[in-house]
């Protein structure tokens, strides 16, 4: 079958791996010498997917008055460099900059290239399209732009150049599950630059910077991964750094010359390599030649390391014990490996990161927020379209290539991060924004293809979508007197109450009428008045209409036909009721399923929760609120001195700050759903809800800024939630990355002593999916986001979770610009959501561990709505198009999530099958899940399906990772055993297994089974 050049260009025939790990080695490794100190020169450079300029301008070099990088010269050069000398050697990490230059060069120069690829003198290294955040990022787009990037290499230059080695040299923090997916990736080690600086002095005394992370607590040894902590950062020793960037001398032979250093260079470079092997076990180091976007003119670097090779190792002729060579990171683990060792062992993760006493690197877990919440977003809707464009057919298509690109460039470590300049900001903005809109058009496409061919279709049934929902905005819905609502479930299973809720104008009813013609009871919903007045906001919807829709299919959709009436009757049975409390009145709100909250008589602050139980009612003590921490205001000279900024929490003081002693509130009630609108000031409000019928959760819709600063005082902002007499002993959980949890004890670290010297700060962890706390007797409690933030439990019972910061002053760690977010003129607004949880909600069949894990499902996966006009009455659109439809023919187990489902080459199909929960979670959902592959999809046949590891990029009986010894420096594992060798894809039925945490990762030959579309 050929493929079209676009496939060719963008995606390639996956060429699988089929070699035995020791025909992947390095064919040039240079083994070192015996009784020698080993170095291993690793040329590199770090190249940023924006930062201080945007992606473009970094490849170009554009905007040198800004920074002096230019990657396409780097790329250029290195190459040239390459090709004149054989011993030489160089890694390469970004594929977004890589192929972008690969593209543009002459079939000629592509041969040179896959033949310095072939030799091992030019190693791909870690290979996403990003080095991406560990922190904000998570796991899903992580393993997205992972595959995006070693796709490409795998097609390009054959499994031969599979990466071997993570290089994760910049992210500010390493996390557990990071480790894990790198593992499950077929990554035989990790190599980082940043841990906290009393863990690197600790580990250097110890020799104890390199170790095997057994970073799940669930796989086994499927999640262990070789770790090494680079000595310099990832910079050379002091005094060796060649390049145009830099100001160290050279090495200067001639002995003719007045200059000559030679004998001086080559002692300072002994003594730098003797220095630095004291914190290491063997007798192999690497040092790391180059930094950021080094070598655009790469001759300074190798004639200068050429002459340190040679000079050094001529003074093993004088009983120098020194040996120097050319080398990559794969060829120095192979040499560790080889060197027989009994290594450390790690289970915990690298978070917080320090720097130093007074520099916690935790505020970027919150730092531009709105990115942040646009990129989770992001996240749902490309897992959609592509789940689409495999059901139906659409192939590999550019428009879905062009969101895939962006979301990768989203999850480098200063985008996600929220640490990049804001004109690059607003680059990453556009790119999600292109993404999101050529990405829509494919799914237009798929929906039209599911509705037959009538002549009004085309007008009728193209659907539109609204990105400014999050303002309660949507044109189409606001004007429209008739129209259509498809509701996209991205699940793998039924949704079984999704709470629409849609922008309309006011003094305005509507019916509502679901696939089978049935009403559906709505609810009129005033918008708030905050939400109105929001910068920049342009509608005329003044309130939004709420209902429900039940059981969505799984892969599927489900439409509701809306249209005006005239009905008075009706009118009134939607409207809400609105009620004011009277100041200095304690006062209750109670709902349908028996849950009462209880606010407080003078501050009207949510001040204890009322639970059914056993015919009675049980008051549970809790308070929640917002507050707010000033940020450090310095000048950075010194450490004591520094400013809280866009990487950097430092807030001044310990305790926040009140933004007012009570609040303003409503209470908006109906048939769907139960509001409370509570006002603190101008620019902090809150929607407290619970819907009817739903899982029961409380949810909290803040709405924050523009921050005031007026006052020259940055500020922080918190949602704290405090359950009265609960101990929870200093003791709190967090996710990793959206996966497995945590847990965090305050002041505390696992691996030295820890001495706070900010104890708010140093006590705050990344929170991507929820924070959770237990109580000494039993309790326990979950708060949920919708986006990464940072979060902490500062004393017994406390929840915390940062949503918005606003900064005047930058925390000089190289972005140069103080988080001072503006948009229409103002401050930015943000908007998220907030869900509460606890024990006292579970119900018959679904323990905590089944609340909390098919909560957090649904709340990273949300349906997906668009819309599209309809002038036909509701009896005949229903007679004619489809109202309803689903790409599964059963749905998936409980306990097994659909992570991917992805169109791959040759019309067949990625898919990933995750296992939702951990050992012992859930009782039964703990228990393995057995899903049937063969007739999985209502319109396709899987014909055969083979089994890759996590990065598609090698197939998963093709894997022999290095071995290492723990000795008993490890407590014992859980190994996920299996019936067959072959893993388990048993009979002509297709059927697999899956394990606690585990995911299974196939690539389907498919047919289609019927002739339905």
């Amino acid at each position: 079958m050929k493929c079209n050049s676009f496939v060719k260009a963008h995606l390639g025939i996956l060429l699988l791996s089929y070699l035995p790990l020791a025909a992947l080695l390095n064919p040039t490794c240079n083994p070192g010498k015996p009784g020698m100190l080993n170095v291993h020169f690793v040329c590199h450079t770090h190249d940023d997917v924006g930062w201080l300029k945007t992606v473009d301008q970094y490849y170009y070099g554009a905007k040198n008055n800004i920074q002096r990088a230019g990657v396409q010269y780097i790329l250029d050069s290195v190459i040239s460099s390459l090709l004149d000398d054989p011993d030489r050697k160089f890694i390469y990490v970004e594929s977004a900059f890589f192929f972008r230059w690969w593209e543009e060069q002459t079939p000629e120069m592509q041969d040179k290239v896959k033949m310095l690829v072939d030799q091992g003198r030019l190693e791909f290294i870690n290979g996403g399209w990003c080095m991406n955040d560990e922190g904000a990022g998570h796991y899903n787009a992580i393993i997205d732009q992972m595959t995006l990037g070693l796709s490409k290499i795998n097609n390009t230059f054959g499994s031969g150049a599979r990466p071997t080695i993570a290089w994760q040299i910049d992210p500010f923090g390493h996390s557990r599950e990071q480790a894990s997916l790198f593992a499950q990736m077929g990554f035989e080690g990790l190599f980082f630059g940043r841990l906290d600086h009393d863990d690197k002095s600790t580990r250097w005394d110890a020799k104890r910077l390199e170790m095997v992370w057994e970073a799940s607590a669930n796989l086994g040894k499927d999640a262990w991964l070789f770790t090494g902590v680079l000595p310099n950062g990832y910079g050379p020793p002091t005094g060796f750094c060649f390049d145009i960037l830099c100001n160290d001398d050279p090495i200067m032979d001639n002995p003719r010359l007045h200059d000559y250093n030679v004998d001086q260079r080559v002692e300072q470079f002994i003594k730098a390599a003797q220095a630095q092997a004291t914190g290491y076990a063997t007798s192999h180091i690497l040092m790391t030649m180059g930094e950021d976007f080094n070598y655009q003119s790469s001759d300074m670097w190798y004639k200068n390391l050429d002459k340190v090779i040679k000079y050094v190792n001529a003074r093993q002729q004088n009983g120098s014990n020194v040996n120097v060579f050319y080398s990559t990171p794969s060829c120095y683990l192979d040499a560790l490996n080889k060197a027989n060792l009994s290594w450390p062992t790690k289970t915990d993760d690298f978070f917080p990161y320090a720097s130093n006493n007074h520099s916690y690197w935790t505020g970027y877990f919150t730092s531009r927020p709105t990115l942040k919440g646009f990129v989770r977003e992001t996240n749902t809707f490309l897992q959609a379209v592509k789940q689409l464009s495999s059901l139906l057919g659409l192939g590999i298509d550019p428009r879905l290539e062009i969101l895939k690109k962006a979301m990768a460039v989203l999850q480098h470590h200063d985008a996600i991060t929220g640490t990049a300049k804001q004109a690059v900001t607003n680059d990453y903005y556009l790119r999600l924004a292109e993404g999101v809109t050529e990405s829509f058009g494919l799914m237009a496409e798929a929906y039209r293809k599911l509705q037959p061919a009538v002549p009004e279709a085309e007008a009728t049934v193209t659907p539109v979508y609204c990105p400014l929902l999050n303002e309660s905005s949507c044109p189409l819905s606001e004007t429209s007197s008739s129209f259509v609502i498809t509701v996209y479930n991205p699940l793998g299973k039924p949704w079984e109450k999704y709470h629409v809720r849609v922008p309309v104008p006011k003094d305005i009813a509507y019916k509502v009428t679901d696939f089978q013609g049935n009403a559906v009871v709505s609810q009129l919903v005033p918008i708030p008045e905050s939400v109105l007045g929001l910068p920049g906001r342009s509608s005329t919807a003044e309130f939004e209409l709420v209902f429900v829709a039940d059981m969505i299919p799984p892969l599927g959709f489900t439409q509701f036909y809306v249209q005006r009436t005239s009905n008075h009757l009706f009118h009134k049975m939607q409207q809400s009721k609105i009620t004011v409390p009277i100041e200095e009145e304690e006062f209750t709100v109670k709902f349908k399923q028996g849950l009462v909250l209880m606010f407080d008589r003078t501050t009207h602050l949510l001040d204890a929760i009322g639970v059914p139980e056993g015919g009675e009612m049980k008051t549970l003590k809790v308070n929640q609120t917002y507050l707010w921490y000033a940020g450090m205001s310095g000048r950075n000279y010194k450490e004591e001195d520094r400013a809280s900024g866009a990487y950097i929490f430092r807030p001044n003081g310990t305790s926040p700050n009140s933004i007012a002693d009570a609040v303003n509130i409503t209470i908006i009630s109906g048939e769907v759903v139960t509001e409370i609108h509570q006002t603190w000031s101008p620019w902090m409000s809150q929607f407290m809800r619970i819907y009817s019928g739903d899982i029961l959760n409380i949810e909290m819709e803040w709405l924050v800024g523009p921050i005031p600063v007026a006052d020259q005082m940055g500020k922080e902002i918190i949602n704290r939630i405090v359950w009265g007499d609960i101990s929870t002993d200093d003791t709190f959980y967090t996710d990793a990355n959206g996966r497995e949890i945590l847990k965090r004890v305050k002041d505390h670290r696992e691996t030295w002593t820890l001495d706070n010297k900010e104890p708010v700060a140093g006590n705050y962890y990344p929170v991507n999916s929820r924070l959770m706390i237990l109580g000494d007797n039993g309790f326990m409690a979950a708060l949920f986001n919708d986006r990464s933030q940072g979060g902490t439990s500062l004393d017994d019972g406390h929840m915390e979770l940062m949503i918005h910061r606003r900064l005047l002053h930058d925390d000089a760690f190289g972005v140069g610009e103080a988080l001072n977010e503006v948009a229409f003129g103002e401050g930015l607004v943000a908007r998220g959501k907030h869900h509460l949880i606890f024990s006292d909600l579970t119900r018959p069949g679904c323990d905590f561990g089944c609340l909390q894990r098919s909560l957090g499902e649904r709340l990273m996966m949300k349906p997906i709505m668009s819309f599209s006009l309809s002038a036909l009455p509701h009896p005949t659109y229903e007679d004619t198009y489809n109202t309803q439809w689903s790409g599964l023919t059963l749905p998936l187990p409980m306990n097994v999530h659909l992570l991917t489902l992805e169109p791959w080459l040759d019309g067949k199909i990625l898919l990933r099958l995750e296992h939702m929960y951990e050992l012992e979670e859930s009782d039964p959902f703990s228990n393995p899940a057995t899903v049937n592959l063969k007739n999985l999809f209502s319109d396709l046949e899987v014909i055969s399906a083979e089994e890759m590891n996590l990065a598609a990029n090698q197939r998963k009986e093709d894997e022999n990772r290095y071995q290492w010894d723990v000795g008993s420096n490890h407590p014992s594992t859980n190994e996920i055993n299996r019936p067959n060798k072959d893993g388990d894809l048993i009979g002509d039925e297709l059927m697999v297994t899956l394990q606690p945490m585990e995911i299974r990762t196939f690539i389907l030959t498919v047919r289609k089974s019927t002739l339905t579309y």
